[in-house]
């Protein structure tokens, strides 16, 4: 069998993006160039990887089982380059990323990263953590970050980190060392996270039965406008600590004390168990831990 390797990236290519045009401009070929290199690979492997639709590619079920081969091999080959040079990183690494990292956490390390690796280029786009494992399953990205816990077949969850989230609000006067009971607080106008986020889930499966009597006044997607509408009196919300630092320093949000209730969480590197860990990957969770470590005291289990 004679595949070459150049066959193989245009191949990988078609499968993310099926137009020939823009894989032919991506690699700095031409049209032609890009259709007989698939044409060669298809009769190598002695099948057709490609519906051909109305003048369009669409990958067939042979295209994509092909991919799940060749995909973790392209990516060792790629790492060839940085095998006796482990001071160089390069490559493109696309991580999805729930709000919390992507919006507090992520983007120091995205700096620092860059500095010591120039020749890298991390895409985080942000989702809430549900559907962070849901685009590492369909392998749309390389690697996630999350928090809470989750299930999955595929999804391969590192924990690294623990930590436990407060309530927070803007009245000065609810803060300090009294801890109230939930049920002092059940009536008060609430600003969660949506569904599917990784705070949400970690409050609910901390309140319990509780929960039925919360009064949730808004629902918003973004920390960032929670903590705005968290300026109104009689507001509350729950959220990492790693979201309001800045606002604690400046005494615009104060933490409330809960009487026996503890909001702990784990938070975790999220990647495909069919998928190839570059060397650039496991370097990006390596730091990203780090960072945490110095930003805040972890968690322990028993505290």
């Amino acid at each position: 069998m004679n595949i070459t390797i150049r066959q193989i990236e245009l191949f990988l290519s078609l499968m993310r993006n099926p137009h020939i045009g823009a894989v032919a401009q991506e690699h700095f070929l031409t049209h032609s160039a890009v259709s007989m290199a698939i044409k060669a690979l298809e009769q190598t492997v002695g099948e057709r990887l490609f519906d051909r639709i109305s003048n369009r590619l669409v990958p067939n079920e042979n295209g994509k089982i092909l991919m799940e081969c060749l995909e973790p091999a392209f990516e060792q080959i790629r790492d060839v380059e940085t095998l006796f040079k482990r001071d160089r990183m390069a490559g493109v690494l696309r991580v999805g990323a729930s709000s919390t990292f992507a919006d507090y956490i992520l983007p120091q390390v995205l700096y620092a990263f860059k500095n010591k690796y120039p020749q890298s280029q991390i895409e985080v786009i942000n989702f809430n953590s549900e559907n962070v494992v849901e685009h590492v399953e369909s392998g749309e990205i390389n690697l996630g970050f999350i928090e809470g816990d989750y299930e999955s077949r595929s999804a391969e969850f590192e924990e690294i980190y623990k930590e436990e989230l407060v309530v927070v609000t803007s009245d000065k006067y609810m803060a300090g060392l009294q801890e109230y009971r939930l049920s002092e607080l059940l009536d008060l106008d609430w600003i969660l996270r949506e569904q599917g986020s990784g705070t949400r889930q970690t409050m609910w499966n901390s309140l319990g039965q509780a929960k039925k009597n919360l009064n949730i006044f808004m629902e918003l997607e973004h920390i960032e406008a929670i903590k705005s509408v968290l300026k109104n009196p009689g507001t509350l919300s729950c959220m990492s600590p790693f979201c309001f630092q800045r606002e604690l320093a400046k005494g615009e949000l104060f933490p409330v004390q809960l009487e026996g209730i503890r909001f702990k969480r784990s938070l975790y590197a999220v990647m495909n168990r069919q998928k190839y860990r570059s060397n650039l990957l496991n370097q990006f969770v390596f730091d990203v831990r780090e960072h945490l470590m110095k930003m805040l005291p972890q968690v322990s289990a028993e505290d």
